[in-house]
């Protein structure tokens, strides 16, 4: 199944708003079409393994939200995982990029689409513009880039992004890592290709937040698929996991409720007749 058209159609739209179709020239921008696709694991940072050995420079408060996040999942809950109960992945957890991703190059603005289980699509402005005074908060924040010709041969080829006003709640990945509850997340990234392979792109994504001890920078990678086929994932098609009050379950397959843990107790059934239905029985 191909990309919905809304989404599809972003491109075009964009180029329509340019105007001038010769004020865009190509030459000075890099070559990033084509669908990229995740290089490494899930985690945050891919070169070390999931949960406690991420080694997240948190603080001592939030270092706890992520070991009891931890426990929770090994004893069969969600844990400090937002996306596990179908809300989006957020900044910059989105970067991991689950299911490819595609980048629209313009001269003010550049689109990163993105195949998550929610179709997310940032919008980084390259326009010179300033912070604005107020940001409704979103998922994926509001961006500012600037293109940088960091070799010297008068074509860019380095995005550098700041984004800001990030919504809660977010993790950094399955795992449960978690933001400081404040929501003054800032996260900066410098998007470039290899020098040596031109199908291979780089993210050096740094985050500064609250609860970490000192920025975090971690670097993903990207590998580029020229002949991409595009499908369409939906979160909630087919989800099997529900969260009632404080806890988590499953939908069997026979689509019936069922624990996720050990001795979990079963929701409150206050407004189902069990006198009636025990009485069927």
């Amino acid at each position: 199944m191909m990309w919905r058209s809304s989404i599809g159609s972003i491109a075009v739209a964009a180029a329509l708003a340019v105007g001038d179709a010769q004020a865009f020239d190509e030459s000075k921008y890099p070559d990033w079409t084509g669908q990229w696709v995740r290089v490494g694991s899930g985690s945050f940072d891919p070169g070390k393994p999931a949960g406690l050995k991420q080694g997240a420079p948190l603080t001592p408060e939030y270092q706890a939200v992520l070991e009891a996040s931890v426990a929770d999942i090994a004893a069969g809950g969600q844990g400090n995982n937002p996306m596990g109960r179908c809300l989006p992945p957020g900044m910059p957890r989105t970067m991991i990029n689950y299911e490819g991703m595609e980048i629209v190059v313009l001269p003010n603005i550049s689109y990163i689409l993105l195949l998550e289980p929610m179709d997310q699509i940032r919008r980084v402005y390259t326009d010179g513009r300033s912070w604005p005074q107020r940001i409704i908060p979103s998922f994926l924040g509001y961006s500012i880039g600037q293109w940088v010709d960091a070799d010297g041969d008068g074509r860019y080829d380095t995005l550098e992004i700041e984004t800001r006003a990030l919504k809660n709640p977010r993790s950094y990945d399955s795992s449960g890592m978690p933001f400081h509850s404040d929501g003054q997340t800032i996260v900066k990234e410098r998007i470039r290709l290899d020098q040596a392979n031109q199908n291979l792109l780089h993210n050096e994504i740094t985050v500064i937040d609250h609860a970490l001890t000192r920025p975090w920078t971690v670097t993903r990678d990207y590998r580029r698929e020229r002949n991409a086929i595009w499908i369409e994932t939906i979160c909630a098609e087919d989800n099997r996991q529900v969260r009632i009050g404080k806890e988590d379950y499953f939908i069997s397959a026979d689509d019936r409720l069922m624990p996720s843990r050990k001795d979990q107790p079963p929701p409150d059934l206050g407004y189902f007749n069990q006198a009636q239905k025990e009485g069927r029985q």
